[in-house]
């Protein structure tokens, strides 16, 4: 009956890829099972790999000594306008850092390889998501082949957004070049080759490692911003510690010791991170859990659990995502609707400055119709993308219905249909679902607000990858030791 549905089914327009895609190079499937040790191996070189890139300086980008200030005074100093290579304007120093705190989210360094980090994956995943959530593309995510071209063309995709984001960031005069420039386009080679590497670390994490490359390179990113920036004691601006230390010594107050100027570390942000690491640990083991039976077999229960993260925090990923192609759309067309710039290059008005996270307390003081707008867009957003996240991965009210009914479960004090399951579930997926999302926008929102080192979202994606990634680890560890438990996992 299966091959016949999929004989009437029609054929996606999707295959017109196929030749490019089987063209693509890929990491084989592993033939055997891969052990405990043999993972963590490739976890940790494709964990190196991507922090020896983050120290990798794009060549040709313009240093210190290839700009002149207003004056023609020589070197330009930090913050001070000067003329660029060819004396066309006036490049800032400010836009060194395009993407602010969406770099934690997006794994993101300024200047290095991984200038774009994970942007270009995450976005080809958005796109393919909705195509086919939507029945766009017509593919079935249940056939094999279909399941094969669709990450076959979503990593090409990847590929083609890592070179459209590239270009935008060299004609948005990032790097003080235009992309006409010999300088401007091997820059762009460089970005682009930045996330091939990437798109194939992930994949080799995916199959031979622990989690995902993506999540990997998350936690990376974050984990050694909130160690630096706490302990930090060989360079100013100190962390947050040491700052603390030396204020109190220095017979400072407490408010000069908790609260720095701008997004410097503090032990305000400190405590906030601390904070919110508590806050994810806790609320990732609140579910609710349903009651199930075996139909064949009264007295076999089970139950079905569904925790309130029950999108876990990808909806803040897609909203970080989006508001990251925001401002780099906002900063190469020039429309004022979308973004408006100061002399530093931080947006002062427009779409992408209610989209980017207030600096701290103080940023919330200063304006705190943005910290309200900001929260407000990032929670409705998070709400949309956890509904639209579950039903496009098979995690909907339906979908799970239809795999209990498959494996012969129903609920008890209700007749076995699919329909009544659907509609049982439906009161609690949902509503975890819109909470959960809701939850994740607030609770980085709020962490922003208060200065959390490696931003609110940051912290949250990490806590959240650590607590997943140590499951699956100790699973594997269990599995490694004990053969016959694997039967167990589905192994």
């Amino acid at each position: 009956m299966k091959a016949m549905e999929q004989m009437e089914r029609p054929r996606s327009k999707l295959y017109a890829l196929e030749p490019i895609v089987r063209k693509m190079p890929e990491v084989a499937i592993p033939k055997r099972r891969v052990s405990f040790k043999e993972k963590f191996m490739w976890t940790g070189i494709a964990l190196l790999v991507f922090l020896v890139m983050t120290q990798i300086s794009l060549y040709g980008t313009p240093t210190r000594e290839d700009f002149t200030d207003q004056n023609g005074n020589g070197m330009y100093d930090v913050g001070e306008p000067f003329t660029d290579l060819n004396g066309n304007g006036v490049w800032d120093a400010g836009v060194q850092e395009f993407f602010g705190q969406l770099r934690f989210v997006l794994a993101s360094h300024a200047g290095s390889l991984m200038e774009l980090g994970i942007g270009p994956i995450v976005t080809a995943g958005i796109i393919m998501q909705l195509l086919v959530g939507s029945k766009i593309i017509g593919l079935d995510l249940t056939n094999h082949e279909d399941r094969a071209l669709f990450t076959g063309v979503q990593k090409f995709l990847a590929l083609i957004m890592g070179l459209f984001q590239g270009a935008m960031l060299v004609l948005a005069g990032h790097y003080g070049l235009g992309l006409g420039s010999s300088a401007g386009i091997f820059i762009l080679i460089q970005l682009t080759l930045g996330v091939i590497i990437v798109i194939y670390l992930d994949e080799l994490v995916s199959k031979y490692g622990f989690g995902s490359g993506i999540s990997l390179f998350i936690l990376a990113g974050v984990a050694t911003t909130v160690i630096w920036g706490a302990f930090n004691p060989v360079q100013p601006p100190y962390g947050a510690i040491p700052h603390f230390a030396g204020t109190m010594l220095g017979g400072g107050g407490l408010a000069d010791a908790f609260f720095r100027p701008g997004q410097l570390p503090s032990m305000m942000g400190l405590l906030a991170t601390i904070v919110v690491f508590f806050i994810v640990v806790y609320v990732e083991n609140m579910r609710i859990e349903i009651p199930l039976a075996y139909g064949r077999f009264g007295g076999v229960r089970g139950r079905y659990p569904i925790r309130l993260l029950y999108a876990s925090v990808i909806p803040v990923i897609l909203a970080m995502v989006v508001f990251a192609n925001i401002s780099m759309i906002a900063r190469i067309s020039g429309l004022s609707f979308l973004g408006t710039y100061d002399a530093a290059g931080n947006a002062i008005g427009g779409l992408a400055y209610y989209t980017q996270a207030p600096a701290g307390i103080a940023g919330v003081a200063a304006d705190p119709i943005h910290a309200l707008v900001y929260t407000g867009i990032l929670a409705l957003l998070c709400m949309g993308f956890a509904w639209l996240w579950i039903n496009m991965t098979g995690m909907g009210p339906r979908d799970v219905a239809k795999q209990l009914d498959r494996s012969g479960m129903l609920i008890p004090g209700f007749r076995r249909d699919i329909r009544i399951m659907e509609w049982v579930l439906r009161r609690y997926i949902i509503t975890a679902a819109l909470l959960g999302g809701a939850f994740v926008g607030l609770l980085s929102a709020g962490a922003d607000c208060l200065g959390a080192i490696g931003s609110g979202t940051g912290i949250l994606l990490a806590v959240s990858i650590m607590y997943h990634l140590y499951e699956e680890i100790a699973k594997e560890r269990v599995a490694d030791m004990f053969p016959a438990v694997r039967r167990f996992f589905g192994e």
